[in-house]
C-alpha cells in the first residue's frame, strides 16, 4: 500500500514538473520580443577593437596590438593580416570580401605623421592608398561597393565623406561643430548612419542636413543597422556602464542587449542577422565576443517619431571646387590669383578702350 502511495506521489510530481515546464515556455516565448542566447569570447589577446564580419559570416577582421587580424568566426586560425609598425585599425570587409579596406598611420617626407585609408586583399597584400594630406579613417564600402564612406579632417573636424573606390571624386556630406564617428550604411545604401558629439544621426547622400534619431545626455556611439535595415545596434552609457542596446529604426524606441558590468562596445551584425559581435573588456583585456540572437516580434515601446527632411541636390560643379580647394589649397590660391589678375587687366582695358 505504501509503495502504491508512493507511485501516486511521484506521478503528481513528473505532471507538476512538466506543467511548470509548459508553462515558463509559454511565458518566454509569448513575452520576449528578442531571444538573446550565449554569448561567447572569441579571441583571447589584448587591445581588440572593431570587429567586421566578412560577407559570408565565417571570419571576422579586427584590429589589436596596432595590427591588422582575422579570425575564424569558431574562433579558430587568428592571423594577423597587416603591421606598418605604426597605428593600424578600423578594418572593413568590402562587399564580396575579396578586400579590407583599413585606416593606418603614414608620414611624408618632411611632415607630421597622419592617418589615411588604405585597402588590401582579403587574405593581406596589395596594400594600396586611398587618401592623402589630412587624416582619414573608418573606411566602410556601400553595399553595391561602388563607394566608400569615411571620415576625414579636410575640412576641420572629421566629417563623413564619400569616394570611389580608386579615391576619387571625394564629396563631403556633414559638417558638424565636434568630430562624427563610425559611419555604417544603410542595408539599401540610401544613406549613412553615424554618431557625434554623443547622438546619433542619418544622412542621405544628396541632403543637406542629417536627421538626428537619438538626442539625449547620454553618449550613444558605434552605430550600425540590422541587415534588415529594421534595427539599429549600438553601444550608450544610458545604464552607467557601456552596453549595447538596440533601437527601431523608425520609431526611436529601445532594448538593451547586453548586462555586463564592463564596457561593450563596436558591435557589428552577422550577414544573416542571428549573432553580433562586439567588443569588450569583461574578461579584463579588450577582446572581441560574439552573442546570438533571435529577432522574432519587435514590441519596443514607441518613443517619438522622426520624419526623413526631403533631399536636396548639391550643386556638383560647386562642391567640386570644394573638394579641389580643401585638397589642393596652394593650387587653389594660385588659380584665385591668376583668375582675378586677367579679371582686372581685363576691365582696366576695357575702360582704357572706352577712353580713346
Amino acid at each position: 500500500m505504501s509503495t502504491c502511495f508512493l507511485t501516486r506521489i511521484a506521478g503528481l510530481a513528473c505532471k507538476f514538473i512538466f506543467i511548470a515546464l509548459a508553462f515558463s515556455v509559454f511565458i518566454s516565448t509569448s513575452f520576449a520580443a528578442i531571444s538573446l542566447e550565449d554569448k561567447f569570447q572569441l579571441t583571447d589577446t589584448v587591445n581588440c577593437d572593431h570587429p567586421s564580419w566578412s560577407p559570408d559570416g565565417r571570419k571576422i577582421a579586427y584590429s589589436s596590438e596596432q595590427g591588422i587580424w582575422s579570425i575564424n568566426a569558431d574562433a579558430s586560425r587568428s592571423r594577423k593580416l597587416f603591421d606598418a609598425l605604426a597605428w593600424d585599425g578600423d578594418p572593413e570587409y568590402n562587399y564580396d570580401g575579396t578586400m579590407i579596406y583599413f585606416a593606418s598611420e603614414s608620414k611624408n617626407a618632411f611632415s607630421a605623421r597622419y592617418i589615411s585609408v588604405h585597402s588590401m586583399g582579403a587574405e593581406g597584400g596589395d596594400i594600396v592608398k586611398l587618401t592623402e594630406s589630412a587624416d582619414s579613417r573608418s573606411p566602410v564600402e556601400s553595399p553595391d561597393g561602388k563607394k566608400i564612406a569615411y571620415l576625414s579632417k579636410l575640412s576641420g573636424n572629421y566629417d563623413i565623406w564619400i569616394m570611389d573606390l580608386d579615391g576619387t571624386n571625394k564629396k563631403q556630406l556633414t559638417d558638424e561643430p565636434g568630430d562624427a564617428s563610425s559611419p555604417s550604411w544603410s542595408p539599401d545604401g540610401s544613406k549613412i548612419i553615424y554618431s557625434a558629439n554623443g547622438d546619433i544621426f542619418t544622412i542621405g547622400l544628396d541632403s543637406v542636413r542629417p536627421v538626428q534619431l537619438i538626442a539625449d545626455s547620454y553618449d550613444n556611439i558605434d552605430p550600425a543597422y540590422s541587415p534588415d535595415g529594421k534595427l539599429v545596434i549600438f553601444s550608450s552609457d544610458r545604464t552607467g556602464d557601456y552596453d549595447i542596446w538596440m533601437m527601431s529604426s523608425d520609431e526611436n524606441s529601445f532594448f538593451r542587449a547586453t548586462y555586463d558590468e564592463s564596457i561593450q562596445k563596436s558591435p557589428t551584425w552577422c550577414p544573416d542577422g542571428s549573432s553580433f559581435a562586439y567588443v569588450s573588456n569583461e574578461g579584463g583585456e579588450f577582446n572581441i565576443w560574439v552573442k546570438n540572437v533571435y529577432l522574432e516580434t519587435v514590441e519596443f515601446e514607441i518613443l517619438d517619431k522622426y520624419t526623413e527632411p526631403e533631399s536636396i541636390e548639391r550643386n556638383h560643379y560647386l562642391e567640386s571646387i570644394r573638394v579641389f580647394a580643401l585638397e589642393n589649397p596652394e593650387k587653389f590660391i594660385l588659380s584665385v590669383l591668376v583668375i582675378s589678375f586677367i579679371s582686372v587687366v581685363s576691365i582696366i582695358y576695357a575702360f582704357l578702350s572706352r577712353l580713346k
